[in-house]
């Protein structure tokens, strides 16, 4: 009589049940002599370190993305509305365009980042490190060449409140270069959430507190 053990493959299962108890999951796998190197448990587990971010941490991208890009379309229709108001686009109104713009695209773009990194199965540490790198290179050279056109466009000192933003956010450029760095804690979501997001609240600030500059009906 042949052993057990050559049974065939659909009543494997069934011999491991009878053979083992409940509670031996590794031994049943073992048993069962599949063809995985690690068992049904150590595979799911595997399988969470190596994503780079959670559920929650996407859906939280994912939304972010949303507001930001909806946030570029508003700014359009607001941006037409001067042209239907018979008012001209001066220097100051296309820097301010600009800004609306490249900021909400720059935003969206970033907070796809991480799931495209995840579809790529890049390890978690060294997706927040791209990740963060990606984006403190980008808010950098932002912060640079606002700050050109800016002097470029409106002479003389600077209002408080863009000082305050502009310090702000090299706190924050700053936190996304240490996360890339992985100083002094390990990379994480995090500093890279948080940046994404006073990206967004500082682009919609600057709307608001521009936005009678676009409405504002030109003298005949």
């Amino acid at each position: 009589m042949r052993p057990p053990f050559h049974l065939r493959d659909v009543d494997l299962q069934a011999h491991a049940n009878s053979v083992l108890p409940r509670s031996t999951e590794d031994n049943k796998w073992r048993i069962m002599g599949r063809r995985s190197a690690l068992p049904p448990g150590w595979r799911q587990v595997r399988a969470q370190e190596d994503e780079t971010v959670t559920a929650t941490e996407a859906d939280f991208f994912i939304c972010l993305a949303t507001l930001s890009l909806s946030f570029v379309g508003f700014s359009a229709v607001v941006v037409s509305l001067r042209g239907a108001l018979g008012g001209e686009i001066s220097d100051r109104h296309l820097r301010l365009v600009r800004l609306y713009i490249e900021g909400g695209m720059i935003v969206t773009a970033l907070a796809l980042i991480p799931a495209l990194l995840n579809v790529l199965h890049v390890s978690e540490s060294r997706g927040w490190r791209v990740s963060s790198a990606g984006a403190g290179a980008i808010f950098t050279v932002l912060l640079l060449i606002q700050f050109r056109r800016r002097r470029a466009v409106e002479a003389g000192r600077f209002p408080p409140w863009v000082v305050i933003v502009y310090a702000l956010s090299l706190v924050t450029v700053g936190g996304l270069w240490l996360n890339a760095a992985g100083f002094p804690f390990q990379p994480s979501a995090g500093p890279y959430a948080v940046a994404l997001t006073w990206a967004l609240c500082v682009f919609g600030f600057i709307f608001v507190r521009t936005i009678d500059v676009f409405l504002h009906r030109a003298r005949g």
